[in-house]
């Protein structure tokens, strides 16, 4: 049976209520909401009886099958499909907690000259200023055998010291966990000027300022979550503000579960640099690698 053929049958057994003051529909959120408290009913005496419940699992399913016709009822009275919403909560789960390799994200650059490098290093500068602490990101170019000095020395930006100078590992943990970022674009000249739709679209001013809000967003919630030292997962809607921070963009197409790993992977690189510093960061976009490599 499938779920559209199990919902076209509970329809058949849904009933009236006589109540003057109610909507019939009502009484499927209230039948909803009494039916889940059945299953935690069940699951109650599991737990004072253990072994001797031994009917729980033909409880346990009478009850579920409560609650998925109450489901059923509701879904009815909007015209929803039942099977539609499996497919849609099974989509969403899988974007949520599917564990993807983070080499499974496109190179959104792949077919584009202005490329970012497979592999290269940026070296992270600590330097006492007249007012504050200064840090300066610069790339060790190989290729030309060059220091280039990326955009201004960064200060905190804060009435209290907080480490936010060196937030540009952030966009490094973009480039190399995503494969994104206009940020680092702009700060490495490598915009993509061969394809003018992708440049306006993908290259300039929004596209820069949502990444930068990001960054912030994420911060600011590490801060109220020990910076995220002992972290393996970010709370759901947070994840949900950045996809709606991208919605449109290329990185659009990245699951929540990849932006948790790329979150949780960056702030490791980060609390190493704070420790030292300052010092060396190999970036990896082809091999999906964001490392601390010393001084």
């Amino acid at each position: 049976m499938t779920l559209d053929e199990y919902q076209s049958k509970t329809k058949t057994t849904i009933q009236s209520y006589n109540s003057a003051d109610q909507k019939n529909f009502f009484m499927g959120y209230l039948g909803l909401a009494g039916e889940a408290g059945s299953v935690l009913t069940t699951l109650k005496k599991l737990i004072r009886d253990g072994e001797g419940f031994g009917s729980f699992e033909k409880a346990l399913k009478e009850e579920l099958g409560d609650v998925l016709w109450y489901v059923s009822a509701i879904a009815s009275h909007y015209g929803c499909s039942l099977e539609e919403i499996a497919q849609q909560n099974l989509s969403k789960t899988y974007d949520r907690y599917e564990e993807l390799n983070l080499l499974s994200i496109p190179r959104f650059d792949e077919n584009y000259e202005e490329k970012f490098p497979d592999s290269f290093v940026i070296r992270f500068v600590e330097e006492q200023g007249e007012y504050f602490l200064t840090v300066k990101m610069v790339w060790e170019n190989e290729t030309t055998g060059q220091s280039i000095e990326l955009g201004d020395p960064l200060t905190d930006n804060s009435w209290k010291p907080n480490d936010y100078r060196y937030h540009d590992v952030f966009h490094l943990g973009h480039v190399a966990f995503l494969g994104w970022s206009p940020v680092l674009r702009q700060l490495m000249k490598l915009k993509r000027k061969s394809d003018p739709i992708a440049l306006d679209a993908e290259d300039r001013g929004r596209p820069q300022v949502a990444e930068e809000a990001i960054t912030l967003i994420v911060y600011n919630y590490a801060k109220g979550n020990k910076m995220l030292r002992a972290s393996d997962r970010i709370d759901t809607e947070l994840l949900k503000i950045i996809k709606q921070l991208v919605v449109d963009l290329e990185v659009s197409s990245v699951t929540l579960y990849q932006w948790e790993k790329t979150i949780i992977e960056s702030y490791r690189v980060f609390h190493q640099i704070v420790e030292n510093k300052g010092g060396k960061v190999l970036v990896s976009p082809k091999n999906r690698q964001l490392q601390y490599i010393g001084k």
